[in-house]
């Protein structure tokens, strides 16, 4: 492109030289330089292999790219939608992946994939009752739909229904063997209840058939944290940070072990990890605050708890009793007794039966008052 600028003035002309066209001043000629060769448009379905490839490597996120590019050429596919929003559930972007299906769902209202995808979106955000009753719609419409009955499981479960879970697990695995969500949650269903061993092996059922799935690895590393197998529990996830560098959830796992067993330093990296990716994750700012708490860093705990207690107050959810006794404990320290007495009253609201927590505040309010 040439820019040639006209100087009435000085009456000549000036020639800005771009790209490389070896275009001087003074000659006649111009060198010649070879067209620039414009880069090639994948088609729709070669990004859809990428799409796949990436997601049978953990690379969930590349995944979703390239099914959003797939998606820009083909708008009108609601399977495109489906498969970005399943893995954005995976990630814990539940509240996308909602929009990205509901949109498949504008395109076709009875496209039973996405209302599945639907019903798992909406268990992920906790709207257990609109999941189950999604899902129970879907598995009516086609009751041979295993993943279907999949995402039912999932969604009984956390209904606390083990029974009607376990069956619609059952039902989803009869109907296809190899299906990694059905696997992963039957193993979902028997972990959600506390029987470990069974959950593990379902889980690892599942990663037999895709052995990069970041979401069912989490689920595995858990297992061995609360089983005492805190080395497996590291190991696992510091797996999922190889297969996906920005998985806060693995980086907020992982500074949990870190932080029980001691090693105080590698749990704050993990946890300020965790923070940086995702800034909203309630139970990484809970995590930190307490271990600021235990190194005795009380004005870093009270404002850790301060930001977790504003994002339950934006979400809807709350602290736990247990956090709110510390963050009392952490405003005592700071000699802000009137704002312990208030986290320790809401410690109590939330647990009245727990002798361990009423003798803790107890002797807490003591403390306030000198005695």
């Amino acid at each position: 492109m040439w820019s040639i600028v006209i100087l009435v003035a000085g009456g000549y002309l000036l020639v800005q030289v771009r790209l490389n066209d070896g275009v001087q001043l003074g000659r006649d000629a111009r060198t010649p330089t070879p067209a620039l060769t414009p880069t090639p448009t994948r088609s729709v379905d070669s990004l859809i292999r990428a799409a796949e490839e990436a997601a049978a490597r953990g690379d969930y996120r590349a995944a979703i790219d390239a099914y959003d590019r797939a998606s820009r050429r083909r708008p009108n596919d609601p399977d495109l939608h489906r498969r970005a929003a399943r893995l954005m559930v995976f990630i814990g972007q539940p509240e996308k992946a909602e929009q990205r299906i509901r949109r498949a769902l504008e395109i076709d209202p009875n496209h039973l994939p996405s209302r599945a995808v639907l019903c798992m979106a909406l268990d992920w955000q906790k709207r257990i009752a609109e999941a189950v009753a999604e899902c129970q719609a879907v598995v009516a419409a086609d009751p041979n739909y295993a993943t279907g009955h999949a995402y039912l499981a999932e969604a009984l479960a956390d209904s606390g229904d083990f029974n009607a879970a376990r069956s619609a697990a059952q039902r989803a695995v009869d109907l296809e063997p190899n299906n990694p969500d059905a696997l992963r949650n039957l193993g979902y269903v028997y972990d959600v209840f506390g029987r470990y061993d069974i959950a593990r092996y379902h889980y690892e059922r599942a990663l037999e058939r895709e052995p990069n799935m970041p979401h069912v690895l989490s689920a595995i590393g858990r297992i061995f944290y609360v089983t005492g197998r805190t080395a497996d529990a590291i190991r696992t996830f510091q797996r999922i940070i190889e297969i996906d560098p920005q998985h806060a959830e693995a980086y907020q796992q992982l500074g949990m072990v870190y932080r029980f067993i001691g090693e105080r330093q590698k749990a704050r990296e993990a946890l300020d990890k965790a923070i940086e990716l995702e800034p909203t994750r309630l139970r990484a700012l809970t995590e930190r605050a307490l271990l600021n708490f235990q190194v005795r860093n009380y004005f870093g705990a009270v404002e850790d708890y301060t930001r977790a207690l504003t994002l339950t107050q934006q979400s809807g959810t709350s602290l736990s009793a247990i956090d709110y006794l510390y963050y009392g404990f952490a405003y005592r320290w700071i000699q802000e007794c009137d704002n312990a007495r208030a986290m320790w009253a809401k410690s109590l609201e939330l647990a009245p039966g727990d002798q361990e927590i009423r003798a803790n505040v107890e002797a807490g309010l003591a403390a306030c008052s000198g005695r």
